[in-house]
C-alpha cells in the first residue's frame, strides 16, 4: 500500500490513476491551503512567476488580469491558466531550474518579476535569483497550513507496517511526515517503506532523516505522468511489500 501525502484534491487524482493499475494507496494529505485576500497591483510593466496550481486558483479569484504576462512552472499549471483563460505565457518551464535558465538569457534578465507565491517558498529558488541579479519580489497570495496529526486509520496501518511506500510532492510534506512519525513514536527503523519523490532537491530532503540507501526513488521528470510511470513499474513492491 502507498500514502499520498498531496492536499485531498491532488490525492484523489492520484488515488484514481493508480486504482487503474492496481495499486492500492491510502489518503492522508500533509498539507493544506488558504487562499489570502490581498490587494495586489497587476501591471504590464511585470512578469509574473506562477509555479503551482494553488497559483492558479489565487489568479483565478481576481477580476480584470487575465491579460498578465506569466512565466509557468509545469504544464499542469499552464493548462489550468489556460482554462482560466490566461493566455499570455511567455514560457513554460519543467522545473525552476529550467525557468532559471531562460530568466538569464540576455534579453529576459533585465525584465521586472514578481514572484507568486505561498508561505512556503523554493528556497533554492529565490537564492538563484539573487545570485543572477535579477529584478523581482515576491508576493504571498496563499498560505500553506501544515497538519498536525495524522489520520487514526493512517496510525493504525504505519503501526501494522502495511504502508509500504510513500509519495511526496514537496519537501514540506516529506518534513511534516517524518516529523508526525516521531510525534507518534513510530520508528523508522520498524518500517519497510520505500520513498517517491518528485525531484532530486526532494530525495536530497529526505536524506537527512538518515533513510536507508535505496529506499528513495526519484521521478525521471518533476511531473503526475512521470510519478505515476515510476510507481508503477514498482508495483509489486507497493502491493506485496517484497
Amino acid at each position: 500500500m502507498i500514502l499520498i501525502t498531496r492536499p485531498i484534491d491532488d490525492s484523489v487524482e492520484l488515488q484514481q490513476e493508480l486504482k487503474k493499475n492496481k495499486i492500492q494507496s491510502l489518503i492522508d494529505p500533509l498539507t493544506s491551503f488558504k487562499f489570502l485576500n490581498r490587494k495586489i497591483k497587476f501591471t504590464e510593466d511585470h512578469i509574473y512567476i506562477c509555479a503551482s496550481q494553488r497559483c492558479v486558483v489565487s489568479l483565478a479569484r481576481i477580476k480584470n488580469i487575465s491579460n498578465i504576462s506569466i512565466i509557468v512552472v509545469g504544464k499542469k499549471v499552464a493548462r489550468r491558466l489556460k482554462e482560466n483563460n490566461f493566455n499570455n505565457i511567455l514560457f513554460i518551464a519543467s522545473d525552476t531550474e529550467q525557468l532559471m535558465k531562460w530568466m538569464r538569457k540576455k534579453e529576459n534578465q533585465q525584465n521586472n518579476y514578481i514572484y507568486l507565491s505561498g508561505s512556503i517558498i523554493n528556497e533554492t529558488f529565490v537564492v538563484e535569483l539573487k545570485k543572477y541579479n535579477i529584478s523581482f519580489r515576491r508576493k504571498v497570495i496563499y498560505q500553506t497550513i501544515l497538519k498536525k496529526s495524522l489520520n487514526r486509520n493512517t496510525i493504525k496501518i504505519l503501526k501494522q507496517d502495511k504502508i509500504t511506500s510513500v509519495v511526496f510532492y514537496s519537501k514540506t510534506s516529506a518534513d511534516v511526515y517524518f516529523k508526525l512519525l516521531k510525534k507518534y513514536k513510530i520508528s523508522l527503523n520498524t518500517l519497510s517503506q520505500i520513498y517517491f519523490v518528485l525531484s532530486a532537491r526532494i530525495s536530497k530532503n529526505c536524506r537527512k532523516y538518515k533513510l536507508e540507501r535505496g529506499v528513495i526513488k526519484i521521478s525521471p521528470k518533476p511531473d503526475q505522468s512521470s510519478m505515476i510511470s515510476l510507481i508503477i513499474a514498482n508495483k509489486q513492491l507497493i502491493n506485496n511489500g517484497k
